[in-house]
């Protein structure tokens, strides 16, 4: 039986404390903060809820009867919890039709449960020579006010995550609903409205492979109808615990490095791109509505990608991250550049963007970009502003560049993805990660976009 509004099923393998820095407690391995979270018999729920047999429930909907739930209220205190199920994941129940534009879906009474809820989908950077390979990298951190400029690939550092899946209430009211396309002195030169039944493939190409973006990520990236589809005028990207998935005869693999095409991952999620369709600009302003997926270990990403190598692969030849978020940091939001050199002698600079809680309702990530400026911004709010009237080279290697502005003087394109684990999640901060445990701690792993709209100067 399946019920609306249970929350989800959270299991903690092994018996290990975590060490928990002291603002947070441990609840078996994970650290956790007691103002949002509690730990029940070794199972984290969110505050009000308990636990039965591995899942939060809320007692005012329903009972723990022997290690089952049963619907209706609880008639007393006590949770009657079970022992935790075993490690593999529970059947997957699906999150109800995700929000349309205008509705601004807070914190749990934001989604309405799990009856159609697939498992999970998610990866990044999985591109030809795009390879991340954080774990080889040589650490210049500069950090002023959270902006940092350091040697690719390694993540700006970031505080011990908070284990449990459930979005933190949303701190800022403008989700951006973005009804009006126009823009005083711009043309709109390309939109994604994903008004239809399916994705829009003049504009988009879904990406199969199971790289793992060079970044020792765990999700195959697959052209499926349940990790890729248009569903209520919104693209999702979904990722799917598989257990262990390979390419097969109906997956035609898009990119084969390290033989990867033949190599099996736990997950399944979607990423695709608009470069194949030759859609890409040189100066625009970049305009995204999306609510990112719940959950441990996911990891959206709105980014662009340079139409051609002109200074040389990656990153010689750039990246724009627009936006970049892990699970386990709810009201964080990550923007970035990358440049310098091709690996391993590029860098990047990138700013941490605190109080914006993308999980718990849509918001509108942006670029404004121009000859001497790249500014970022979240619902129309300036976040992070690059100058580009300067020389981008690391100082490491050959330096690929002539002048100023290079390598984001050339055209970009665009991609979504929802990759999963990897480089981007340090174990000393978020730990290690378990594709079968932590699945079952995901809320809603699903990438949402709304609209997708690029200007440039009339």
């Amino acid at each position: 039986m399946k019920f609306r509004n249970v929350v989800t099923f959270i299991s903690l393998v092994g018996a290990s404390l975590a060490a928990c820095p002291p603002d947070l407690k441990s609840c078996g391995e994970a650290c956790y903060s007691p103002a949002s979270y509690s730990c029940d018999n070794g199972v984290l729920c969110p505050l009000g809820m308990k636990n039965c047999g591995g899942a939060c429930y809320s007692p005012n909907e329903y009972h723990c009867n022997g290690g089952s739930l049963a619907s209706g209220a609880s008639t007393g205190a006590a949770s009657n919890p079970a022992p935790a199920p075993a490690s593999n994941p529970a059947p997957n129940p699906a999150p109800a039709p995700a929000p349309k534009p205008n509705n601004n879906n807070n914190g749990w009474n934001g989604w309405n449960g799990w009856n159609n809820w697939g498992g999970w989908n998610n990866n990044k950077n999985n591109n030809n020579n795009w390879g991340w390979n954080w774990n080889n990298n040589n650490n210049n951190n500069n950090n002023n006010n959270n902006q940092n400029t350091n040697t690719n690939p390694a993540p700006a550092p970031n505080p011990a995550p908070n284990p449990a899946p459930a979005p933190a209430p949303n701190t800022n009211n403008n989700t951006g609903s973005g009804s009006d396309a126009n823009i005083a002195g711009y043309k709109l030169v390309f939109s994604d409205e994903f008004n239809g039944n399916s994705l829009d493939r003049s504009k988009w190409t879904p990406e199969v492979n199971c790289w793992g973006g060079g970044n020792s990520e765990k999700q195959c990236y697959v052209d499926h109808p349940e990790t890729i589809f248009v569903k209520d005028g919104q693209l999702h990207l979904k990722a799917i615990y598989k257990g262990s998935y390979q390419l097969n005869g109906s997956d035609k693999c898009t990119l084969d490095n390290e033989g990867s095409c033949s190599w099996s991952q736990p997950i399944i999620s979607g990423r695709i791109n608009s470069k194949s369709n030759n859609l890409a600009w040189k100066y625009a302003k970049v305009r995204v509505r999306a609510q990112l997926p719940a959950g441990p270990f996911l990891w959206p990403a709105i980014w662009m990608l340079p139409q051609d190598d002109v200074y040389g692969t990656w990153a010689a030849s750039g990246e724009i991250d627009i936006m970049e978020a892990r699970g386990q940091d709810a009201n964080r939001i990550s923007h970035a550049i990358h440049y310098g050199g091709q690996w391993p002698n590029n860098v990047y600079s990138d700013k941490l963007v605190d109080g914006v809680n993308g999980q718990s309702g849509f918001h509108v990530y942006g670029i404004d970009w121009t000859e001497n400026t790249l500014a970022f911004s979240i619902d129309e709010r300036t976040t992070y502003t690059v100058d580009l009237n300067r020389s981008f080279y690391s100082g490491k290697g050959d330096n690929p560049y002539t002048g100023n502005r290079q390598p984001f003087d050339q055209k970009f394109h665009l991609l979504f993805n929802l990759a999963v684990g990897g480089g981007f999640f340090p174990e000393n901060q978020y730990g290690t990660f378990d594709p079968a445990a932590h699945s079952k701690q995901w809320t809603r792993p699903e990438f949402i976009i709304d609209y997708v709209r690029v200007y440039q100067k009339q």
